[in-house]
């Protein structure tokens, strides 16, 4: 079993084989995104189903720059117009913690994540959340008029969110709040160890946060009554090697009565040298297209795409049973695709104190309209 009792575990000992024991650190997330017909981003992301709030427990952050003006507000919330700049919402990227087997682990363990583009505004357990503005980026701007102090006004690629877990403890169990939301119950059904917060005194199965950003989709699109056309994104500024390849996509449509139609596009390479070029045209669907049992044929072929990236079986399933309504059951026309590590890295580079493997797998989907 992959769950290792902590009497016994030490992160850099040695197992009975003489070979290094690995701290394993898994996570996984989704980058939703809703586009136009024509591939126009929508705006106005933080306005969210009622569905989608989370537990009063959840923590939330708002900026001072913004708390006072309704209008800026960077928080999720139904029946509220949005902020037009929030074009991405970052949802639900949990941590699990993994240490090896048979040893002792008792060091604290601080963890740092950013995003850059956009606010981190709701975490569990408790954390330092904070916004400012990329320094390095905005010093070699500032001739050209950038802003050099961030007013809540503007959300752009020079705004950066912080959060920060001091002195984290892993444990075999702890007392996770109480609960019947099943898209927060659903991702303790991993085999991990437990993380403690000594300085709010909470714990829980994963480390839990989310957000919201003016980004794009890694993917354009365009939408007709016969296809949609995939295109790589206008603008690839994240982008520092030559080539990076989007593993995973799938089309899907859910009907009103529960019957999914999906297709699987084949991988695509993204270049700078194809910055706004067509990628893909993936044939939209038939009346014989919808079955029944699509939802469970897109499930399997989504679990084993995430488990080829790294997630641990009972990972993927936790993830695809959190998103079981929005993934499955909203009905909806829809692209996912599999998120290159090197655009989360870039947009949410993630920092821990300890030696890790750290693997990361995010879901992008884009909902069209």
């Amino acid at each position: 079993m992959r769950k290792s009792l902590l009497s016994g575990i030490v992160l850099l000992g040695v197992l009975t084989t003489g070979q290094a024991a690995e701290f394993v650190i898994h996570e996984w997330g989704t980058i939703t995104t809703i586009h136009a017909a024509d591939g126009t981003p929508a705006g106005g992301l933080n306005n969210i189903d009622a569905e989608e709030v989370l537990p009063d427990f959840v923590h939330r952050y708002e900026p001072e720059t913004t708390r006072h003006k309704p209008e800026r507000l960077l928080g999720k919330f139904p029946r509220i117009p949005g902020r037009p700049d929030v074009t991405m919402r970052l949802e639900t990227p949990v941590i699990y913690f993994h240490p090896p087997p048979n040893q002792k682990f008792t060091d604290p363990i601080d963890v740092t994540v950013r995003f850059r583009g956009g606010v981190i505004n709701e975490f569990y357990p408790n954390a330092a959340a904070s916004v400012a503005l990329d320094s390095q980026r905005i010093q070699s701007k500032a001739a050209d008029g950038v802003i050099t102090q961030w007013n809540g006004d503007v959300l752009n690629n020079y705004v950066v969110g912080s959060l920060q877990w001091k002195g984290l403890r892993l444990h075999d169990t702890v007392i996770a709040p109480l609960t019947n939301s099943e898209i927060w119950l659903a991702p303790r059904e991993v085999n991990s160890v437990s993380v403690f917060s000594a300085e709010s005194g909470e714990g829980e199965q994963y480390l839990f946060y989310r957000g919201v950003a003016h980004l794009d989709a890694l993917l354009a699109t365009k939408t007709s009554r016969g296809s949609v056309e995939l295109s790589t994104p206008a603008h690839l500024t994240w982008l520092e090697s030559a080539t990076v390849t989007i593993p995973g996509i799938w089309l899907a449509d859910v009907r009103e009565d529960g019957a999914i139609a999906f297709r699987a596009s084949p991988a695509v390479t993204l270049t700078k040298q194809n910055e706004g070029k067509r990628l893909a045209t993936v044939k939209r669907f038939s009346d014989r297209d919808y079955t029944a049992t699509g939802a469970a044929q897109l499930r399997t072929a989504l679990k084993k795409a995430l488990i080829a990236q790294g997630l641990f079986a009972d990972e993927a399933e936790a993830m695809l049973n959190t998103w079981k309504a929005s993934y499955f059951q909203k009905p909806g026309l829809r692209v996912f695709y599999i998120v290159p590590r090197a655009w989360t890295d870039y947009f949410l580079p993630l920092e821990f104190s300890v030696p890790a493997r750290v693997t990361r797998v995010i879901v992008g989907r884009i909902d069209l309209h």
